[in-house]
């Protein structure tokens, strides 16, 4: 098409040709008629029944007996922050403010304090994410609330983009009381209509079996916004199921009463927005829907600037831990080169869980390496310092990694070539015996119960892609952490199998990889308690790589301060020392004699 821009009405005018044959190939593709018409208009008014920063409308020119004609379609844009328009001279009107004074009426505004500050009404901390809870269905879905205007102004999301206009409107057509703190403001709620349990009264206008159809549940609000108190009233409209066909007001339900409160910008609170959604008709008007619960989350400039930190803390001690796995490993490495008999009584299945500890994260996080994650890096820090301490973190997991296979080579080595390694095969897999059915009775155990907690049953049956990423692989990144932290069961497992009481592993190494797992969850729960809840900011003791909560952490660091001590009490008393004698003498009658002094073992002395 080509067309004409009207700079007074601010319309776009166009005349469409249709392409024909275009689906097959290109070479075929022909222009066929022209008798297709598009408008475009920008209104210069927005209000809470025209939210829209770009309407417009398609039509055929042919007669309605020919073929191709089809009826006029309105259309127009829905999208966030009006479909992320900014024009200048764009006005808000107010027209419900007179139901907004009968359904919110002003409280005394108290005195701000200088220890609860809530959001200014012109920052983004206004506009927010948000949990749908319908009762005791519980959660049913996600949406959005986003800032549309301030007083008359359109909210800017780049204010700089806009450099005569200013961030704060001057003069107002309802003018606000910004004396006591109190803004009118506009907002624009959005409910994607992904399965969700609603009532038949907020169901979307445009039902469909296929989601790309379906029609978002939009809701504009205009009300007031009490900046002392963090309180926000707004009576809200949406467009009703009709039988019309174009956007005309009669279709609007104007009936709806939103409140939000927020929490002070200190609060620690995960969910720091509160509020409803509450239809005011009567029960038995069929546009009544139950009320529904909102809880939404947004994040200050202070806690961004906090997270910061807290990110460049943990790549610090991130390249700090996996530099002292380095050190402890090679101490182990030492050990066993300097005791020739020692190598053969590491468990190989320890040692292998060990490797694929360093080997995941390499694996999982390669295109980190490689690849700069550039929207991740401008959003958080502006790409440098964090690309370059990624780098050194992966190169870090590397030399760790390459050192584990090294162990596992030393002590492979020297078991197939010790004349007891019949005996230590056996102990080895009546040891896999025992371990793998463990593994996977716990994770058959984590999975349902992760899967009960995490994912919502309309969820799990429209999106299965969310159940294969976030249920199957993101429960099986967890659980893998789960066994790194018990590392040394499988080698408690052999001792006790082979009986063994020589100093098979050094005390820097088990003592000091059990703290290299351990101190994470120790940091978690420090964290937890100081620190605000951002998703995708965590470097160090990544929810996702293991099971971080406070019983988890317990749990996991009573655990392994529990393993630590049987391995050093088995290397003094022997792999069964905590069994019966029956069992103790039948160990000691199976080890086969020892031929030559240069191969005994490390053992304590008496």
């Amino acid at each position: 098409g080509e067309g004409s821009w009207d700079a007074k009405s601010n319309r776009l005018c166009i005349i469409a040709c249709r392409i024909y044959d275009a689906s097959s190939s290109l070479e075929k593709a022909h222009v066929g008629d022209c008798t297709t018409r598009l408008s475009l208009r920008f209104p210069a008014i927005l209000s809470i029944r025209n939210t829209s920063t770009i309407v417009g409308e398609i039509w055929s020119m042919k007669l309605r007996n020919e073929g191709g004609f089809f009826d006029r379609i309105e259309f127009r844009n829905t999208g966030r922050y009006g479909g992320g328009i900014q024009l200048q001279g764009l006005k808000y009107v107010y027209t419900e403010m007179d139901e907004v004074k009968k359904s919110c009426p002003k409280k005394n505004s108290r005195t701000k304090s200088s220890r609860e500050q809530y959001p200014d009404g012109y920052s983004g901390d206004m506009s927010f994410s948000m949990s749908i809870i319908n009762g005791s269905k519980g959660s049913i879905g996600w949406g959005s609330s986003n800032i549309l205007a301030v007083d008359d102004q359109q909210y800017q999301r780049f204010p700089s983009l806009l450099p005569s206009s200013s961030s704060k409107p001057k003069s107002s057509g309802v003018e606000s009381d910004s004396s006591t703190g109190f803004l009118n403001v506009s907002y624009k709620i959005s409910i994607p209509p992904l399965s969700l349990e609603l009532d038949g009264g907020l169901k979307p206008v445009n039902q469909s079996s296929y989601e790309y159809l379906q029609t978002k549940i939009q809701i504009s609000a205009e009300g007031v916004y009490d900046t002392t108190t963090g309180s926000l009233c707004m009576v809200g409209c949406r467009r009703s199921r009709s039988d019309s066909k174009s956007f005309s007001s009669h279709s609007i339900d104007c009936d709806i009463l939103v409140q939000v409160n927020f929490l002070p910008l200190n609060s620690r609170e995960s969910n720091n927005i509160k509020g409803s959604i509450v239809s005011t008709r009567e029960k038995t008007d069929s546009l009544y829907f139950k009320p529904l619960q909102i809880l939404g989350t947004t994040y200050s400039r202070s806690w961004v600037a906090e997270s910061i930190w807290r990110m460049d803390f943990e790549m610090i001690v991130s390249v700090v831990s996996n530099t002292l796995a380095i050190i402890f490993v090679a101490f182990q490495i030492f050990h066993v080169r300097k005791h020739r008999g020692i190598g053969p009584m590491v468990s190989l299945l320890m040692l292998v869980i060990l490797a694929m500890g360093h080997l995941i994260p390499l694996v999982l996080n390669l295109e980190a390496t490689f690849i700069q994650d550039s929207e991740r890096s401008v959003l958080i820090r502006g790409g440098t310092w964090l690309e370059m301490n990624e780098v050194i973190i992966r190169v870090v997991t590397m030399v760790a990694f390459l050192l584990q296979v090294r162990l596992l080579m030393l002590s492979w080595t020297a078991r197939c070539s010790t004349e007891k390694k019949k005996t230590l095969w056996i102990a080895e897999k009546r040891g896999l015996y025992v371990c793998v059915p463990v593994y996977v009775i716990g994770a058959i155990i984590a999975f349902s119960v992760k899967s009960r907690q995490n994912v919502d049953r309309t969820v799990r049956v429209t999106h299965s892609w969310y159940y294969i990423d976030e249920i199957i692989l993101g429960n099986s990144r967890a659980y893998a952490g789960l066994i790194l932290d018990a590392f040394l069961f499988p080698q408690i497992i052999f001792n006790m199998f082979h009986n063994s009481r020589e100093l098979a592993l050094s005390r820097l190494f088990y003592i000091g990889i059990t703290l290299v797992r351990l101190v994470p969850h120790g940091y978690d729960l420090y964290r937890a308690n100081n620190y605000v809840d951002i998703d995708d900011t965590y470097i160090y003791a990544d929810p996702g790589a293991d099971y971080y909560s406070t019983a988890w952490d317990f749990i996991i660091i009573a655990l392994g301060i529990f393993f630590a001590v049987i391995i050093h009490y088995q290397q003094r008393l022997g792999g069964r020392y905590f069994l019966s004698k029956r069992f103790l003498e039948s160990g000691t009658d199976e080890e086969p004699p020892v031929d030559s002094e240069e191969q005994l073992p490390l053992k304590y002395s008496t």
